[in-house]
């Protein structure tokens, strides 16, 4: 197959945050997946049609990253989004963590690919994406206009944005009008020992998932907002007291803060996002919603427009130039006892014939000693988490849902 000049045009080069993630890949896949119910039976061949159809809509959707110029490029790739297909009724988890022992090469491209996992009422569609390319929240706008394709949505037909690359988020950071901070975020020294990294061998992770049930999750929804709070902060409570009660002093969570939100970028698929740390000890622990408001106030103050666009500007000015050095940076700043990225609440197209009954994710390792990576979406009035580890903590799931039901026996009831 002949290859035209638009496919191997550079879209444009990657940005310092965009590079960081990819040298960090050089000897650390990270890749998430996301996995969505819907409650359609669909085969292969009309996967395959809305697939093309989304990827039309998603500049980065059809790139490779090429490493060979002096800074990493997106090239055009001319492939479709492979399909597998599993065998009906295979655990999604399984097929999960097998997709993190599989690396996604940079290229070909494209840096996405599926899994179409047949079920007895419905499907099954398993999304992997390449970090390079997208976060959590973009990944979640992929599923969705998924779900319309599948639909045929006349309207989905018709969204066609430009064929240009959304820009690095380092190009927009530049443009939000926010004061800068006089001296940058306060550094906690209890913050700093770096994380350890554990040599990518293909070692298939350690799954858990678990779905609260909707008047628990109604509860804690109105229990947060009585305290004037985020869902985010509570479940990083709820973690954190797990953890203090298996003896861990000090418990560090990492929290990735979407852009889209905090900064008001643009939603498009591509990476926008920063990490934020929030830290306890273990005497806070026997406060669940002061230790609830302790990490909502410490994300508060990291995700200002003014101190997202500070940590912007200093990595573009030093930017990491070597796996080495990008591997440096990331175990310093990501080190943590658990990740957790939360993706709100999930509504993707109801009407016409396909329609999401459940989210979860995303779902990836990052080659860190220790890590448990959680992620958390509610769809259907049902929060459902997803961690990912190496390292299993027994009932840590279970036990984070029943530290939330105690504390949301009376809804809407603020603490005294």
């Amino acid at each position: 197959m002949s290859i035209s000049h638009t496919q191997i045009e550079t879209v444009r080069e990657l940005g310092a945050f965009e590079r960081t993630i990819d040298l960090y890949m050089h000897r650390n896949p990270v890749q998430f997946s996301l996995v969505a119910e819907i409650d359609r039976k669909v085969c292969e061949q009309t996967l395959a049609r809305a697939l093309k159809q989304v990827q039309g809509q998603h500049p980065l959707l059809r790139v490779s990253v090429d490493r060979r110029s002096a800074q990493a490029q997106y090239r055009w790739a001319e492939g479709p989004i492979s399909i597998e297909t599993a065998t009906e009724g295979t655990p999604w988890q399984a097929v999960v963590a097998g997709e993190q022992t599989r690396p996604i090469a940079p290229e070909p491209g494209p840096l996405m690919r599926t899994i179409l996992i047949p079920a007895e009422t419905g499907s099954v569609i398993v999304l992997t994406f390449a970090h390079q390319i997208t976060d959590g929240t973009g990944g979640m706008r992929v599923v969705s206009d998924l779900v319309a394709a599948l639909d045929g949505d006349e309207e989905s037909d018709r969204r066609t944005p430009g064929q240009d690359a959304p820009p690095s988020q380092e190009a927009l950071l530049q443009a939000v009008d926010a004061a800068m901070p006089p001296a940058g975020p306060p550094q906690d020294e209890l913050m700093n020992p770096p994380g350890e990294l554990t040599l990518f061998s293909g070692r298939t992770p350690h799954v858990s998932a678990l779905a609260l049930q909707h008047g628990l999750t109604t509860r804690l929804v109105a229990r947060c907002r009585a305290e004037g709070m985020s869902v985010h902060a509570a479940l990083c409570a709820a973690a954190s007291t797990v953890f203090h009660r298996a003896g861990r002093a000090r418990v560090r969570v990492l929290s990735p803060v979407d852009l889209r939100r905090a900064a008001g970028l643009p939603d498009a698929v591509a990476n926008r996002f920063a990490g934020a740390r929030t830290l306890s000890e273990a005497s806070q622990a026997e406060d669940f919603w002061k230790l609830a408001q302790h990490h909502h106030q410490a994300l508060e103050d990291q995700r200002t427009p003014g101190v997202l666009k500070a940590g912007s500007l200093a990595l573009s000015q030093q930017p990491p130039t070597t796996p080495e050095e990008a591997e440096a940076m990331m175990t310093a700043v990501t080190a943590a006892d658990i990740q957790i990225t939360n993706l709100g609440v999930v509504e993707a197209p109801a009407h016409g014939r396909a329609r999401l009954t459940a989210l979860w994710g995303p779902a990836q390792t990052t080659q860190l000693a220790g890590e448990h990576v959680l992620g958390v979406a509610t769809c259907g009035g049902r929060l459902r988490m997803t961690e990912l580890t190496h390292d299993p903590m027994p009932a840590l799931l279970p036990d984070m849902a029943t530290v939330l039901a105690q504390q949301c026996t009376e809804p809407g009831a603020p603490s005294s």
